[in-house]
């Protein structure tokens, strides 16, 4: 039997075993169970579960089975009073993507009220709220806040006062001898969220050799080195790309580190060598798989709301001369669009010619100014340009434009 369908045959079996369910019902497209038990209704998507259970013994498989629908049935969000969910509350990071393609899964339309209560924080990637409960961590949606009467500044408030509370007893010396290397393993799934917590990673400065440096390449790995050695920095990178490659519940492929005054911020790699270009393609590599995400997301949507707006693709190519990683995306004239932040502008001409040209980013939004305007929703971000510039704007974009080869950053 294809492993994909034995499990669901299994669940299927261990759920109809519990005498509060009443109906079961399977979602075959999205690999799913509609789940009716104890009155209320509900959908348990199945591909987290068959990741995290695939290599696994069937007595073991069976118990993470039970554990997952364990916390299916655990005490809602919903019951909770303020005064008891504020105990239990905890910031964590996710992908800038994370829980959109639930949502276009379940319903044509967004419900604004089931939207995770969440910000934005590092490029690409998002700061969430969660209930700590005892069987999972449950999700913060809008709902809830509404519920408590409280708003988002007051939830991530006591959030981070319980962040501050989490022992670091998991922080441990990992490798002395190549690094210093330094693990977070408090196995209390909120590895990464530490990151979140002011000053965690720059207390680290004096602990490692060169400025501190973080991979989290999955939610429960959080590794933290200096960037004096080359070859650390290097052996960080490839065990991000490995691990964030792998990882069933991946978070990011990319490096960080702290700014002056403390802040963690994006690791860009001094100087133009081959190391320099492995970081930033890093940070490339998360842009591709959130604004492809993002992509299917948005035509999803448009397609329901018979909208029709192109989504351009965020796209990247290694350039000939030196293997630079350069990211670009194409601009149809004329026709209504969503353009990805990248570092090129490919303009296409039109439908019946397969005639473009390129122009930094940088130097297209200076000359096209208001035309191309932010869409503030959107995360990551996108901009949105419904018109053909005048030809004395196109003129101005044809005169500046630049080769992939000629590119260099602003």
């Amino acid at each position: 039997m294809e492993p994909r369908e034995a499990l669901m045959r299994q669940v299927e079996t261990l759920v109809r075993m519990d005498p509060a369910v009443e109906k079961v019902a399977r979602r075959t497209a999205d690999y799913a169970l509609d789940i009716t038990r104890a009155g209320s209704d509900g959908t348990f998507f199945l591909d987290n579960l068959f990741a995290d259970t695939r290599e696994l013994a069937p007595e073991q498989r069976v118990e993470v089975i039970q554990r997952y629908l364990r916390s299916l049935w655990q005490e809602s969000p919903d019951a909770l009073p303020w005064e008891q969910a504020r105990e239990q509350l905890l910031p964590v990071l996710r992908t800038s993507t994370f829980g959109k393609s639930l949502q276009t899964k379940t319903k044509a339309e967004p419900e604004p009220e089931r939207e995770l209560v969440g910000r934005r924080t590092l490029p690409f990637l998002s700061e969430l709220l969660v209930l700590d409960l005892p069987e999972s961590a449950m999700f913060v949606q809008r709902r809830h806040l509404e519920k408590w009467g409280v708003d988002e500044e007051a939830a991530f408030a006591a959030a981070h006062a319980n962040l501050a509370r989490l022992p670091d007893d998991g922080v441990e010396l990992y490798d002395d001898e190549h690094g210093p290397l330094w693990t977070v393993e408090t196995n209390d799934t909120y590895e990464t969220s530490r990151l979140l917590r002011p000053g965690f990673l720059a207390s680290f400065a004096g602990r490692v050799e060169g400025r501190p440096i973080a991979i989290l390449p999955e939610r429960s790995t959080l590794l933290i080195g200096g960037d004096a050695r080359p070859e650390l920095v290097t052996r960080l990178t490839v065990s991000a790309e490995r691990e964030y490659g792998a990882a069933s519940r991946c978070l990011t492929p990319a490096l960080y580190t702290v700014d002056d005054a403390g802040q963690v911020v994006p690791y860009v790699r001094p100087g133009k060598d081959s190391l320099a270009h492995r970081v930033r393609l890093s940070h490339i590599q998360l842009a591709l798989a959130e604004y492809n995400a993002q992509k299917e997301v948005l035509n999803t949507l448009h397609q329901a709301r018979e909208v029709d707006i192109f989504v351009a693709t965020y796209s990247a190519m290694a350039r000939k001369r030196d293997e630079f990683p350069i990211s670009w995306c194409v601009w149809p004239l004329g026709v209504d669009s969503l353009l990805p932040l990248a570092d090129m502008i490919a303009v296409h001409l039109s439908e019946d010619s397969e005639e473009f040209f390129t122009v930094p980013w940088a130097e297209a939004l200076r000359i096209v100014g208001d035309a191309i305007t932010p869409v503030p929703e959107q995360w990551p971000p996108r901009y949105r340009v419904t018109q053909a510039p005048s030809p004395e704007v196109l003129a101005r974009l044809r005169a500046a434009q630049v080769s992939f080869e000629d590119f260099v950053l602003p």
